[in-house]
C-alpha cells in the first residue's frame, strides 16, 4: 500500500528512524571502499529523510510510487543536484545506469509478492553500472516478532496508535496507524491507513542476490559496521555489480 495522509506526518512520527546515522554509514562505506559516485540512484526514497543529506553532495535521482511522498519531498529540497520522478520499485525503469543504487527504511519489506521482490532485485542491478555498489535495507523476521502489539506516542500536534500483527505462517506484518491530529483547541481529527510487510529469510536474498550475478556481499547489523546476528532488527545489505 502507498503512503497517503500519513505523507505529511511521515517525518514527524518516525522520527526514530535515523537518517543522519544511515548517511554516515552510506558516506563511511563509499570511503572505505575508495568510491566516487557521480550519480546515484535512491529507490521509493519516501519524503526525502535520506535524500536531502544526499543532494548536497551528489548528483542524485530519486523515485517513489506515492504523489504524497514526492509531493512532501519536492517541497523539503530544492537542488539542482536531484531529480524526482514516479515509480514503481518492481521492475522500475529509470532515465540512467547509476554508481550506486540506494533503498532505505525497508522499502523493500512492502513488496510482499515475492516475484515484485525478485523484479526490483533486478531492476537494480540492470540500472546499475559495472562494479556499482547496491545498499539497501530489510526489517527482519525477528523485528516483527518483537514489536508491542500496540504502541501509543504524541509528538507535537499529532497523536497516534500504532498496532502490530505478525503471521508467522504467512511472514506477513500488517501495520495498523491510527493519528490524531489536533486541528484546534483539542478538536482532532482522525486518519486511518494499514501497511504490510513481508519477512524475508536471509538465506533467500542472499541466494537472489548471487543468482541475479551481484558479488561482494556485505550484510551489517542496521548501518553499523558489525556482522548481522539473530537478533538484527535491519538487515543492512552491501553488493556489488
Amino acid at each position: 500500500m502507498m503512503y497517503g495522509d500519513f505523507a505529511y506526518f511521515y517525518d514527524k512520527l518516525m522520527y526514530n528512524l535515523d537518517y543522519e546515522k544511515i548517511y554516515k554509514f552510506i558516506r563511511d562505506l563509499l570511503g572505505k571502499k575508495s568510491l566516487e559516485p557521480k550519480l546515484i540512484l535512491e529507490m521509493a526514497c519516501g519524503t526525502g529523510g535520506l535524500t536531502e543529506k544526499l543532494a548536497r553532495y551528489y548528483k542524485l535521482h530519486a523515485f517513489d510510487l506515492s504523489d504524497d511522498m514526492l509531493s512532501v519531498c519536492q517541497n523539503k529540497i530544492r537542488s539542482r543536484n536531484l531529480r524526482l520522478f514516479k515509480q514503481n520499485m518492481a521492475g522500475f525503469f529509470a532515465p540512467s545506469t547509476y554508481d550506486a543504487i540506494i533503498s532505505v527504511g525497508d522499502s523493500l519489506n512492502y513488496l510482499t509478492d515475492v516475484k515484485d521482490f525478485e523484479a526490483a532485485i533486478k531492476s537494480a542491478y540492470a540500472h546499475l553500472k559495472e562494479d556499482g555498489i547496491f545498499i539497501f535495507d530489510l526489517n527482519t523476521e525477528y523485528k516483527f516478532k518483537n514489536i508491542p502489539p500496540v504502541t501509543v506516542d504524541e509528538v507535537d500536534d499529532v497523536l497516534y496508535i500504532w498496532e502490530n500483527i505478525y503471521d508467522e505462517e504467512e511472514k506477513l506484518n500488517t501495520y495498523g496507524v491510527n493519528f490524531f491530529r489536533n486541528i484546534k483547541d483539542n478538536d482532532y481529527r482522525r486518519f486511518y491507513e494499514e501497511h504490510l510487510e513481508r519477512a524475508y529469510d536471509l538465506s533467500f536474498v542472499k541466494n537472489l542476490l548471487e543468482k541475479i550475478g551481484f558479488k561482494d556481499l556485505e550484510v551489517y547489523d542496521d548501518y553499523d559496521f558489525k556482522e548481522a546476528r539473530e537478533e538484527t532488527s535491519r538487515y543492512t545489505f552491501v553488493a556489488r555489480k
